[in-house]
């Protein structure tokens, strides 16, 4: 499945996981369009924190749907909560043998990964439910939490890199191109 395929709407019936879903999806459309995502590499420390805070409030999310108990709604459920992620992350790109590709790959990367954990909550079999979470899909989520948070552990690691010959000034700011990454 190509990345650009992620961006639709899912059905659902679990309206908490809605909410923990969509907030993951807009912190990933949040590094996708970030300032240090017109650099050629890397996060500034303002970045760096915000996916922090971001990472620290999704696990927290998560936890606390998950320590929910499963809604007892015979009258109202199931009930028909889509999710939307329809509109595609916007995100700087380098125009590369006339295709436009994403100017930062550890941006690019950790938006990836926002949209890849929003997508696998929206079609977990917890997504069926009135509320709350199997117990496989609360550790699927934690999972992919801990490697995002791995990733930016990563990334603060390595500092921006000096290439001032090489670097495109003017990129442009726009819906990525299709294709997978």
């Amino acid at each position: 499945m190509a990345f650009n395929d992620y961006f639709k709407t899912y059905p659902n019936r679990n309206s908490e996981l809605r909410t923990v879903a969509k907030t993951m999806y807009e912190f990933g459309k949040t590094i996708a369009s970030e300032p240090s995502a017109a650099h050629s590499n890397g996060l500034d420390e303002h970045a760096l924190n915000r996916q922090k805070s971001y990472v620290a409030y999704a696990i927290d999310m998560v936890a606390a749907l998950n320590t929910k108990p499963l809604p007892d709604n015979p009258a109202t459920h199931p009930t028909d909560l889509p999710i939307n992620f329809s509109d595609p992350y916007s995100t700087f790109t380098s125009g590369m043998g006339g295709e436009q590709i994403p100017l930062n790959e550890a941006t690019q990367l950790l938006a990836e990964k926002w949209m890849i954990t929003a997508v696998e909550l929206a079609k977990s079999q917890s997504a069926a439910l009135a509320g709350s979470l199997v117990d496989f899909d609360f550790q699927r989520a934690n999972n992919n939490l801990t490697v995002i948070d791995k990733l930016i552990q990563e990334i603060e690691k390595r500092p921006f890199i000096d290439l001032p010959e090489t670097a495109e000034p003017g990129a442009a700011f726009g819906v990525r191109s299709g294709g997978s990454r």
